[in-house]
């Protein structure tokens, strides 16, 4: 047994040539989390929302960073700000809705208002204020930093710290080629969100999506059910699982990777291109061939703290307290494509990721599993050591696993550790 070392407040990852193990605490402490909310989702980058869920000005959704709530708004400007959902008299919020349309955000409280942009408009019986208050210093605090990419919106609650370009530049290609599916080059956000809540840590979920060892045995049920249906072999099914890699970059970013290529039958774009000669043409028309063969590849992205990519989704997971997390999936369409193919895609995330479909429910069983586990004492680390034997680090620096290996994982801890050690 690796003798673990003296235990401190951020001293939770075990980061040896041969052995990589996460401390107990990170799941269930509260204190770590309170950390956790400070440290990594009020410091670093964080996905908040996308362009196509406020298309026009007076738009607003609202969302949270970490547990901070805040309003994604554009502008008369056309810009597109982050405001702390705070009114700046006595602390209430001054969005109460989950998306909408306004030219301005009243307080429920004393009135107050302020434009989408944040400016301070007016106060309900003004006279009870100096005729010197200034108004320009009491509007509702913006996010210091807001980047879009590509149509994805990320703020940071941190004024300094890495800029968004070299924290996005280690998977900034494969979320390219992610995009690239669309020969427009874009996506559309469908309404509304699948949410799901789970008495579990976020990090359940945040190592689940790009960890390709579990599906043969959590989702052994939807694998006997294809075999029984005619669609595909169980056999078949593990076969492809084995395929392809997973990969771990700076700033905790990693990705589970399958194979690509334009073989109708086992491709998804190579069925589209076969099934909708339309699409076909528009994606050759736009992008070369080695650009289309890694548009094929299927990737589960995952984006440090909060975000993941997936074929169908973008998955946005929420922390509420050490044991809660909320998690929102958000169903997107690929523009330029036929309505037709874009209505397949909806119907395999519901028949699969759905409320009531057999992956999402799945994975939350086993992350309360996870959690009620943990409760046994005795018991202080957990083990993410799989494929550090055999893992190969690129020339750009990301590592490269077998498909059922964590290196995705590690990376993630990493970062995590680096961050809550600062």
């Amino acid at each position: 047994m690796v003798a673990a070392p003296e235990l401190s407040s951020t001293n939770l990852v075990l980061d040896r040539p041969d052995t990589f193990q996460v401390h107990t605490r990170a799941y269930m402490d509260a204190d770590v989390f309170a950390a956790e909310m400070g440290r990594i989702f009020g410091r670093t980058w964080v996905y908040v929302g996308h362009e196509s869920q406020v298309p026009a000005v007076g738009d607003y959704r609202t969302t949270t960073i970490g547990r901070q709530p805040v309003i994604i708004s554009r502008h008369e400007d056309d810009q597109i700000y982050v405001l702390l959902n705070r009114c700046r008299h006595r602390g209430s919020v001054v969005c109460r809705e989950e998306l909408g349309h306004s030219n301005f955000f009243r307080c429920p409280y004393h009135n107050w208002s302020y434009a989408n942009d944040g400016a301070l408009v007016g106060m309900a019986q003004a006279s009870g204020y100096p005729g010197d208050f200034d108004k320009g210093e009491w509007g509702l605090r913006r996010a210091p930093r807001v980047a879009v990419y590509r149509g994805l919106i990320f703020a940071s609650l941190a004024a300094d710290g890495p800029s968004f370009g070299d924290y996005f530049a280690p998977v900034q290609k494969y979320v390219d080629w992610w995009l690239n599916r669309s020969p427009a080059g874009t996506i559309t956000v469908l309404p509304t969100a699948h949410k799901y809540p789970y008495p579990g840590n976020w990090k359940w979920q945040a190592e689940n999506g790009h960890d390709g060892y579990h599906g043969n045995y959590v989702h052994e049920s939807w694998q006997r059910l294809l075999e029984r249906a005619g669609e595909a072999p169980v056999r078949d099914i593990r076969k492809y699982r084995t395929g392809g890699c997973t990969r771990g970059f700076a700033f905790g970013h990693g990705l589970l990777e399958r194979p690509g290529g334009l073989n109708p039958n086992a491709s998804w774009t190579g069925r589209m291109m076969v099934r909708f000669p339309e699409y076909a043409e528009a994606l050759r028309a736009t992008y070369g061939d080695d650009e289309i063969e890694q548009i094929s590849a299927r990737r589960n992205i995952f984006v440090f703290p909060n975000l993941y990519l997936f074929d169908t989704q973008i998955r946005v997971i929420n922390p509420i307290a050490v044991d809660s997390t909320e998690v929102h999936l958000y169903v997107y369409g690929l523009d330029g494509v036929p309505d037709a193919l874009n209505q397949g895609r909806y119907r395999a995330h519901e028949r699969f990721y759905g409320p009531s479909g057999f992956g999402s429910p799945d994975d939350v069983e086993i992350f309360v599993c996870n959690q009620t586990g943990l409760q046994a004492s005795g018991v202080d680390w957990v083990l993410l050591s799989r494929g550090m034997h055999r893992e190969r680090v690129g020339g750009d620096g990301e590592v490269v696993g077998h498909s059922t290996d964590e290196v995705p994982v590690r990376a993630m801890y990493r970062e995590w550790e680096r961050l809550m050690s600062a």
